[in-house]
């Protein structure tokens, strides 16, 4: 599926902060080892009937000409390479064996919605065409403690509108939390997460990418709104003590085949990440589909898909790793099939977050900063709203300066970048989940983190349950009372 952006701008003019020459920011570059190539042939996933391997499977795929290549015992499935085309009937014939199905590539970033560049001079004060100033939106920014001594502080809205200073101030900031990021990577050098960062955890299941590096700048961006560190630089995370692990799932385009992003979800749970992050999201109609690499994926397949992930999402619940998923950018509306999966947010034990943000902050710093964005998918699917950045439409047709501010200002490789999107939502309520972790000293379950979110939540919008906001906008500060 296309990827859907309103503007992508070269990331040019970075602030001067950065880390050209700053050898203590730097991380090794060998923070992961490349996965071994499979061999030639067709990949696909074969999933049991139950939620384990039956005895004789390996023989079974060797019999029908196939080599397992990764195994998922703990989910009843395996990534099977084969050459012969009798692969799929022999398997799916087999005793104990319930799907085949390719292991497809997918568009898991399909609908980024808006980024822009941060630089000194998009800083400074500009007019538009009708002579309308725009400022730097400093409203209520903090004069004392952690955000205060960041230089881009002011530009945080977003950290404003869940009140993290509040959380702050208890002296809440994730510290010992790991939260997992299964993106496109993170850049390891960057001033604000090389300190948070942990290279040895760090994995990429990206065959052909085999190191952490962001060739995207989703991954690095995601990881700052969560967790970049209090120390001077630049921005501040939601949770600027958490401890940071990229799980590499998608390749520079966004892309990825459907195990690598169920290696990497089972991999987060394995190493203990308290929290796994994913700020991603492919769409599956039910019917089939033709993927990006030309794979035909029938309704059969997209069952195995779903049966597949619920599984997994369903397993690292239960061991302890809470899920936290972007809704979409589609303004979409959830509630009712209408034969349209959006995976993994409609699956299983995912908390699924919609995004809300200000327009037109530049020129009134009174706005509301929770108006649901105008690009998020929304209904009865949604759980939690969190601020993701939004668009003046009447502000970005006429390219009016100063439009950018409504987006959020996080890391990208080498500097800074404005984005929107639920894909910058999901992670303000990773950070906030690591928040009530340490909080609460690392003992409560995911089932009882969520508690803690949805009661904390401020309810915007209808009273309860709402098609915009779930059950609320999340607290930060309220959160960790």
């Amino acid at each position: 599926m296309r990827r859907r952006t309103f503007l992508v701008l070269v990331l040019a003019g970075l602030v001067g902060l950065l880390v050209a020459g700053c050898d203590t920011f730097l991380a090794p570059k060998t923070a992961v080892s490349p996965m071994a190539a499979g061999q030639s042939g067709e990949n696909y996933i074969v999933i049991c009937q139950g939620e384990n391997l039956p005895s004789g499977f390996a023989a079974a795929v060797q019999a029908a000409g196939g080599t397992i290549t990764r195994r998922f015992d703990v989910v009843g499935a395996a990534a099977v390479t084969a050459k012969s085309s009798s692969f799929v009937a022999q398997m799916t014939a087999a005793s104990g064996v319930q799907y085949v199905v390719p292991d497809a590539k997918l568009d898991w970033l399909p609908d980024r919605q808006a980024t822009q560049a941060y630089s000194e001079k998009a800083n400074g004060d500009k007019k538009n065409g009708n002579g309308k100033k725009s400022s730097v939106p400093v409203a209520a920014v903090a004069t004392s403690g952690l955000g205060a001594g960041e230089p881009l502080f002011a530009l945080q809205w977003n950290m404003r509108a869940i009140d993290a200073p509040g959380a702050w101030a208890a002296g809440d900031t994730g510290a010992g939390v790991r939260v997992a990021i299964l993106d496109t990577g993170i850049d390891p050098t960057h001033p604000d997460l090389a300190s948070n960062l942990d290279t040895q955890l760090s994995r990429s299941f990206v065959p052909y990418e085999p190191t952490i590096e962001d060739h995207d700048d989703h991954g690095t961006n995601v990881a700052g709104i969560i967790g970049a560190a209090a120390n001077g630089i630049g921005v501040i995370g939601v949770a600027p003590n958490a401890q940071l692990v990229a799980v590499k799932v998608l390749d520079g385009t966004g892309s990825g085949d459907l195990s690598w992003v169920m290696e990497g979800m089972l991999y987060a749970n394995a190493i203990g990440a308290k929290v796994i992050n994913m700020s991603l999201g492919a769409y599956l109609p039910r019917r089939g589909f033709v993927a990006e690499d030309g794979t035909r994926v029938t309704a059969s397949d997209v069952a195995g898909f779903v049966t597949v992930m619920t599984r997994i999402i369903n397993y690292v619940w239960s061991n302890g790793s809470l899920l936290v998923a972007a809704a979409g950018n589609e303004s979409v509306d959830t509630t009712g099939d209408q034969g349209l999966l959006h995976i993994p947010s409609d699956l299983g034990r995912t908390l699924c977050v919609s995004a809300t943000g200000p327009q037109g902050l530049a020129f009134d710093p009174t706005v509301s900063l929770d108006t649901p964005a105008v690009y998020t998918n929304y209904g009865s699917a949604i759980d939690l709203a969190a601020p993701g950045g939004n668009i003046d439409p009447a502000l970005f047709a006429n390219e009016t300066p100063g439009w950018w501010y409504d987006l959020v200002l996080s890391d990208a490789p080498g500097g800074y970048v404005w984005m929107a999107g639920t894909s910058q939502a999901a992670p303000h309520v990773s950070g906030i989940a690591a928040l009530i972790i340490a909080a609460h000293g690392g003992s409560l379950d995911p089932s009882q983190v969520e508690s803690v979110l949805t009661r904390s939540a401020d309810d915007l919008g209808k009273p309860g349950r709402d098609p915009w906001y779930g059950l609320g906008r999340v607290n930060a500060a309220a959160a960790v009372k």
